[in-house]
């Protein structure tokens, strides 16, 4: 299998990769045109490792967050990796996880626990997210 040609901005902790060692929750947002929704929230007892695994899944196959083979050579979007909280207890970390995501609504998760939508779903969201940061909504 080739691996996709990628265009689009990678902020992956604003280059403070520091932040990002240890256990906690983090976020994935997409970011176009001034517009920005939230792709992904986790949790990870090395959060630095889980998002590389994250970058790594999606440049093999960018359907992993709902792009095709258009949108992950869009140079006008960026995704942008943060650290939301440090959190050592894995029972805490799972919670918040849980909470954020129903707050939140991530365009690649379902809302029923940490699940992810179908490829066709993340797809579909994703796209829609693209094109309502074309218009001034």
């Amino acid at each position: 299998m080739k691996e996709t040609n990628m265009n689009i901005t990678i902020d992956f902790f604003q280059g403070d990769l520091i932040q990002a060692i240890g256990a906690g929750i983090y976020e994935i947002s997409v970011h176009k045109n001034g517009k920005s929704d939230v792709l992904y929230i986790g949790e990870s007892v090395f959060i630095l490792a889980r998002c590389a695994s994250h970058l790594y899944q999606l440049k093999k196959k960018p359907d992993y967050f709902g792009f095709d083979k258009h949108t992950i050579r869009d140079s006008s979007i960026t995704i942008k990796f943060e650290l939301l909280k440090k959190v050592d207890k894995d029972k805490d970390r799972k919670k918040i996880e849980k909470d954020l995501i129903k707050k939140k609504k991530p365009l690649s998760q379902s809302g029923i626990s940490d699940y992810q939508k179908s490829v066709e779903d993340k797809i579909s969201s994703l796209t829609n997210f693209l094109n309502s940061s074309l218009t001034n909504e």
